[in-house]
């Protein structure tokens, strides 16, 4: 792997930083984790329809789930692609009056890692540099951003939420 260099003075020369980073890129472009497999409590706005969309492309399995308080575990049809059905009734229409555990994601996803390693390797691209000067003091602001490539998307679009957006 390369030495990744300091960027705008930040000093920052841990690959896994830029793993990390990487990977926030990936997640914040698909609008959910993707991998791996992971059990998760989601505290969600209610839709007060029949249906539910949820922060996910791969629904595993619904754990547990209540609507204004109420368990309505045994009264929700999931489907794998990440929307839940009440067969009877309705959700909350309450902010924040679903609660729900699920299990979803994919065990692995070696496109998605290829592309977070990618990222990572190609390294951080400075995305804004700002000076301001007072008399003689003088700061330099910067931020850096691991841009996705137009490739790179096309690669995670299977991957990516398409409602919410």
């Amino acid at each position: 792997m390369a030495t990744i260099p300091p960027i705008l003075g930040l000093g920052v020369r841990d690959p896994q930083f830029w793993l990390d980073a990487a990977n926030e890129s990936v997640r914040s472009f698909c609008g959910w984790h993707v991998a791996p497999v992971i059990t998760q409590t989601l505290r969600l706005d209610g839709s007060g329809g029949h249906t539910l969309l949820l922060p996910s492309k791969r629904l595993l399995n619904v754990v547990s789930c209540t609507s204004d308080g109420v368990d309505v575990l045994d009264r929700v049809d999931p489907s794998t692609a990440g929307m839940v059905q009440l067969r009877d009734g309705r959700w909350s229409s309450r902010l924040g009056g679903v609660i729900i555990t699920i299990e979803h994601g994919h065990e692995t996803a070696p496109d998605v890692a290829g592309v977070i390693a990618s990222a990572a390797a190609r390294g951080p691209m400075p995305a804004g540099i700002a000076q301001q000067s007072v008399g003689p003091a003088s700061v330099r602001y910067g931020s850096v951003a691991i841009p996705l490539l137009a490739e790179e998307k096309a690669t995670l679009e299977p991957y990516r939420l398409t409602w919410g957006a």
